[in-house]
C-alpha cells in the first residue's frame, strides 16, 4: 500500500468517524439524560457524560405523572403520553397505508398508461413538490375548519396524504417505470386486466420501491410537528412531537423527562428502519439505477 493510498484512508475513515460522532452525539445525549437525575443534568460544570447514579424512575414518571411536568397553568391527564403515542401510531400508519396506495395507482398510471394531457399533469404535479407546507397554511387551516376536521385525526390523515401525494406519486412512477414491460405485457396477453397486471406482477417486482415509500411515509408523518401544532389543540388528535413540545414549562424545561420521552419517540422509527432494511436498501438502489 503506497504513503498517499494510506493517507487516503485515514482521512476517509476521520471524516466518517467525525460523520458518525455529529450523528449519534445527540442521540446519545438524549439517552443518557433520559436515565440521569435532574441533580446530575444540572450540575455545573456539566460533567456526567456516563450517568452516575442511572435510573429508570424518568420513564416511569412520563407515562403516571404527566402533570407534575407541565408548566404554564395547564395541568393534562397522566394520559398525555399514551395519547400522543396512539395518535402518532394511527396517523403514521393510515397516512403511509393511502399514501402507498395512491402512490401506487397513480404512478403505475403515469409510468404505463397514455391519456391526454399525461405529461402536463405530471409536470404540474412536480411543482407542488418542492412547495413548502406554509405557504398554503392559513387556506387550508379555513378549508379544514368549513369541513369539521380541525383537531380531528381524519383530518391530520387528509393533510398528510394531500401533502406528500406528489413526492411519493413520482417515488413509485421511478420504481414502477424500472421494472420490465415483459412479464406485464405477457399477463395482459394472458387475459388479466390492467389493475390484476399491476396487483399480482408489477406491485411484486417494486416492492422494494413500495416499501421505501411506505416507510419514508411513515417516518414523516411520525416526525411531523408543525402540521399536528397547528391542526390540533387537544388530546384528542396530538401526535407525540407536539406533546414532547408540552415538556417544555413557562419558567422552566423537564430535560430528564423530556429525554425519557424522546427516547420512546425514537423506538417506533429505529425498529421499522431495520425491520425494512433491506427493502429500502434495494429500493434506493432501484431508484437510482433507473
Amino acid at each position: 500500500m503506497t504513503l498517499s493510498r494510506f493517507l487516503r484512508r485515514i482521512v476517509f475513515w476521520l471524516a466518517a468517524a467525525a460523520l458518525a460522532l455529529w450523528s449519534l452525539g445527540p442521540v446519545y445525549w438524549i439517552v443518557v439524560s433520559s436515565i440521569s437525575t435532574r441533580i446530575e443534568l444540572y450540575s455545573v460544570p456539566y460533567k456526567h457524560w456516563i450517568p452516575q447514579s442511572p435510573t429508570l424512575q424518568n420513564y416511569v414518571d412520563v407515562f403516571t405523572t404527566g402533570p407534575k411536568y407541565r408548566a404554564g397553568g395547564f395541568l393534562p391527564s397522566a394520559t398525555l403520553l399514551y395519547s400522543g403515542v396512539r395518535n402518532s401510531v394511527v396517523e403514521a400508519l393510515l397516512a403511509a397505508a393511502l399514501l402507498s396506495l395512491l402512490a401506487s395507482l397513480a404512478g403505475y398510471a403515469f409510468a404505463r398508461l397514455n391519456f391526454r394531457g399525461r405529461s402536463f399533469l405530471f409536470f404540474m404535479m412536480l411543482l407542488l413538490v418542492p412547495l413548502p407546507i406554509w405557504v398554503s397554511l392559513i387556506a387550508l387551516f379555513q378549508l379544514m375548519s368549513v369541513l369539521g376536521l380541525i383537531d380531528t385525526k381524519l383530518g391530520l390523515i387528509l393533510l398528510f396524504v394531500a401533502y406528500g401525494a406528489p413526492l411519493y406519486v413520482w417515488l413509485m412512477q421511478t420504481y414502477i417505470r424500472a421494472t420490465p414491460r415483459d412479464i406485464e405485457e405477457a399477463a395482459l396477453i394472458d387475459g388479466a386486466s390492467r389493475f390484476r397486471a399491476l396487483r399480482t406482477v408489477v406491485l411484486p417486482v417494486a416492492l422494494p420501491g413500495l416499501v421505501s415509500v411506505f416507510l419514508v411515509a411513515f417516518l414523516t408523518v411520525w416526525n411531523a410537528f408543525l402540521i399536528p401544532l397547528i391542526f390540533t389543540n387537544s388530546e384528542n388528535a396530538q401526535s407525540l412531537t407536539v406533546v414532547l413540545s408540552l415538556f417544555i414549562g413557562q419558567y422552566e424545561v423537564a430535560w430528564e423527562a423530556m429525554s425519557a420521552a424522546a427516547v420512546v419517540t425514537m423506538i417506533p422509527p429505529v425498529v421499522m428502519a431495520l425491520f425494512f432494511q433491506r427493502y429500502v436498501v434495494r429500493g434506493l438502489a432501484l431508484g437510482a439505477v433507473q
